[in-house]
């Protein structure tokens, strides 16, 4: 089993023969903060005023064939968003923080669904921010 990463236990991107499950598409956002200081007849001065807070987004598709409950994922996504959980990011090995993330959205799509309506593929599209 190869394991990509995780997002505290409730997600485990990982890739064996049995089960792919993985994330397309990460983006990191790093920023710093900056005070703005009017100056009479001239632009504005900056100061640096400490580290803003690092976001990230991916996709993840789920689906049944890669030996994935895409119903099963999306409820732990969901309660890690309702219940305001906090967990370390890594991927590769490394925290992609010294700090937590949470989850502070995600959007669903339902790309098949089978009968009894059984979701065999969908999209997620998850959104993270550092906690602090």
């Amino acid at each position: 089993m190869g394991m990509v990463g995780n997002f505290g236990s409730k997600i485990i991107f990982e890739t064996s023969d049995r089960k792919i499950l993985t994330f397309s598409g990460m983006t990191q956002k790093i920023s710093g903060k900056y005070a703005k200081h009017s100056v009479i007849g001239q632009k504005d001065r900056p100061e640096f005023s400490g580290p803003g807070n690092r976001s990230v987004s991916f996709k993840i598709m789920l689906d049944v064939t890669l030996g994935i409950r895409p119903r099963e994922i999306m409820e732990r996504i969901e309660e890690a968003v309702e219940n305001g959980e906090a967990e370390y990011l890594v991927i590769g090995g490394r925290p992609v923080s010294r700090n937590k993330f949470y989850i502070s959205s995600v959007s669903e799509a339902f790309d098949v669904v089978m009968s009894h309506g059984e979701i065999a593929r969908a999209t997620v599209n998850v959104s993270m921010e550092e906690y602090q």
